[in-house]
């Protein structure tokens, strides 16, 4: 991202109010971080942070969202966490200084503020609601995990594409008992989420198709049999 790039993000939209982080914080200190921070746009899949980068950046996301990975051994791209508006990132490195643990790319154009480390962790002290704030989404995080781990060490590659579809999914509104994944994303994106492949994706989905489980509807996926796909993933 080069200086004139940087640039090209308006005075207007240096604002820093919707970041759930700084909920806590006083107006005159954010008015302070918008300052400090350097103000950065991304076009959409752009690395905005790799792997073993030795950066240590708190990033804000003021317009848009990133989508956060790791690889496997024989880089299988796994999904972790996809972050909007009001989200951060980088907390941890600012905090240890140690390498990046994950690659972060932008979903779509974004617009994000870069705090350094040393104003980050100045503010952890100075506000301790947010140092509450951060251990509480490392608690979740931490749990999130443990389950995303769990899942992927004891399910077999069609019971992880089940699991995802599950977790996508929600309620019809029109109260009949089927549940909704509204827009079904490509294979490529369930299979970075599940640990799988395409072809897994592909293949979980035709089976349950067939046994009358899920249909398509548009661009939807409809779950006909909620629990008949949740004994699936816990055989």
């Amino acid at each position: 991202m080069s200086e004139d790039e940087t640039q090209t993000v308006e005075t207007n939209e240096r604002k820093l109010d919707g970041i759930e982080l700084l909920v806590e914080a006083p107006p005159e200190v954010v008015r302070d971080l918008e300052s400090v921070c350097t103000w950065k746009r991304f076009g959409a899949n752009q690395v905005i942070v790799d792997r073993g980068d030795q950066s240590t950046d708190v990033f804000f996301i003021v317009k848009g969202g990133v989508k956060v990975m790791d690889f496997l051994a024989n880089d299988q791209e796994i999904a972790l966490a996809e972050l909007g508006e009001g989200s951060s990132f980088g907390e941890m490195s600012a905090i240890d200084a140690s390498r990046r643990s994950a690659r972060v790319s932008a979903l779509e154009p974004s617009i994000l503020a870069a705090l350094p480390s040393k104003q980050f962790r100045r503010l952890l002290m100075d506000c301790p609601g947010i140092s509450i704030m951060l251990l509480k989404r490392f608690a979740g995080l931490i749990r999130t995990l443990n389950n995303r781990v769990t899942s992927l060490s004891t399910l077999s590659p069609h019971q992880r594409v089940y699991y995802e579809l599950l977790r996508m999914s929600e309620p019809n509104t029109q109260g009949d008992g089927t549940w909704l994944i509204h827009f079904l994303p490509k294979h490529e994106e369930i299979a970075s989420w599940s640990g799988t492949s395409r072809e897994d994706v592909a293949m979980a989905i035709g089976h349950l198709a067939r046994e009358g489980i899920v249909g398509r509807k548009h661009k939807s996926l409809v779950i006909k049999d909620h629990g008949r796909l949740q004994l699936l993933v816990n055989l």
